[in-house]
């Protein structure tokens, strides 16, 4: 087997930060913990959505429990360097990286971390740094071909990543990158619930053009938004509610409508100027759950 399992994989992932850790001040001690526990909640939540989804084969699961754990690495540079988890300021000290998709994509082999993971070959190191890498970046949907999943339950990974087989690779990128992306927001949802991040709210207005562009799901990302000169707290909510547009995976949707989480969420940040906003997300996440075509795939189209 090509890439190693899932334990001796959480073993070198919880290395990695615990170098920071022991370097860290108080105050940065408790971020730290929370992106490693947050890593190992997108993992499991990954491994319980294949289970009712893809139903990958052993050599499929370490593929995706690598790129679930290792999806956030470069948080921890990001915390060192710039004092925050904030996107917006790390091209202000990185040059040509963006955010930290960007940036855990570099450090990847800036400091080995493939090599211990994959001992013996690289042909899955660039599919798994552009997983890292675009895991940040707004995705409205994904293409993805329920056939190629039916067909990866026979095969070994390494049979994908042949030069014949490069339709089923961007199949398996695009799901892998689908199923991370849809847990990482879900436990965003579900850590504002359980009170681990507390967003702020406040009573300033939503610009009511915003307000347009997230009810017709146009909503632009966070950065774009901070370029503009346009943000508030409350803009943020926005922002997040908006996850419910990117998803791609119905098992999620389901996650979180079947949790509550929208409600709860209101409960734990919410004001008067924001019920509107969540009674919208609500509508927005029954209508995607009901307009599915086959129970699995938000949008369904095929390559």
């Amino acid at each position: 087997m090509d890439i190693i399992n899932i334990k001796k994989q959480r073993k070198i992932f919880i290395d990695y930060p615990n170098k920071y850790v022991a370097e860290c001040d108080k105050e940065k001690l408790s971020m730290y913990m929370d992106k490693i526990n947050h890593s190992v909640r997108v993992l499991e939540s990954a491994l319980s959505v294949d289970k009712e989804f893809t139903k990958y084969n052993d050599s499929f699961i370490r593929l995706l429990a690598l790129e679930s754990l290792f999806h956030d690495i470069g948080r921890f540079e990001q915390l060192k360097v710039t004092n925050t988890f904030d996107d917006f300021y790390v091209s202000k000290y990185f040059s040509n990286i963006f955010d930290h998709g960007d940036l855990g994509s570099l450090l990847l082999i800036k400091h080995h971390l493939l090599y211990y993971l994959i001992p013996s070959k690289r042909v899955y190191d660039e599919d798994i740094r552009n997983i890292v890498k675009f895991h940040s970046k707004m995705n409205n949907s994904l293409d993805i071909d329920m056939n190629c999943i039916v067909k990866f339950r026979d095969l070994d990974l390494n049979d994908v990543f042949k030069p014949n087989m490069e339709y089923e690779r961007k199949n398996l990128f695009n799901v892998n990158l689908a199923i991370i992306q849809d847990t990482d927001r879900l436990d965003i949802y579900r850590k504002i619930v359980e009170g681990i991040i507390v967003p702020k709210s406040t009573n300033q207005v939503i610009e009511p053009e915003l307000l347009k562009l997230y009810k017709t799901d146009s909503l632009p990302s966070m950065h774009t938004i901070k370029q503009m000169n346009r943000w508030n707290p409350n803009i943020g909510h926005l922002v997040r509610l908006n996850f419910i547009n990117q998803t791609n995976l119905i098992p999620v949707l389901l996650r979180i409508k079947n949790e509550n989480l929208i409600d709860k969420m209101y409960d734990v940040i919410g004001n008067s100027v924001l019920k509107d906003v969540y009674e919208i997300a609500k509508e927005k996440l029954d209508e995607r759950i009901n307009n599915t075509e086959d129970g699995i795939l938000v949008k369904r189209k095929i390559l």
